[in-house]
């Protein structure tokens, strides 16, 4: 999965849980959620080099006002070169947004579609990249 879904589902893992919202208030952030959903929730996506910004710049606010950097993990990850991005090998729940992240769910769990809490629209059946 490539960094900038991984980055995205964590947003969407915040927003499911109802924590960014206020937090994003308090550190005076809130545009840049809004530009976030915006973008995702959008039928022409913006690029990957505005939504990196974007996120860039809410780390960078809510790290600066406590709450530590949400988009990224703590430890730095680098694929080997030519290790590609994964293969479709199996059906799931996938994030129906227009930058997707890297959230899926399978159906024996989820036999209903879920919602992502970034878009309010259901998960889409059909390839996963694992």
């Amino acid at each position: 999965m490539d960094e900038l879904a991984e980055r995205l589902g964590r947003v969407c893992t915040f927003m499911e849980e109802g924590e960014l919202e206020e937090a994003a208030r308090e550190a005076g952030a809130q545009d840049l959620v809004a530009a976030i959903l915006a973008a995702l929730r959008a039928g022409e996506p913006a690029s990957h080099l505005a939504l990196e910004r974007w996120l860039d710049s809410l780390d960078d606010r809510m790290a600066a006002a406590g709450f530590g950097v949400v988009t990224r993990d703590t430890k730095s990850y680098q694929p080997l070169p030519g290790a590609g991005g994964g293969h479709h090998v199996a059906q799931r729940w996938n994030c129906p947004a227009a930058h997707p992240c890297e959230r899926v769910a399978s159906r024996e769990r989820r036999p209903e579609a879920p919602m992502c809490a970034m878009t309010d629209r259901p998960f889409v059946y059909g390839p996963a990249r694992l």
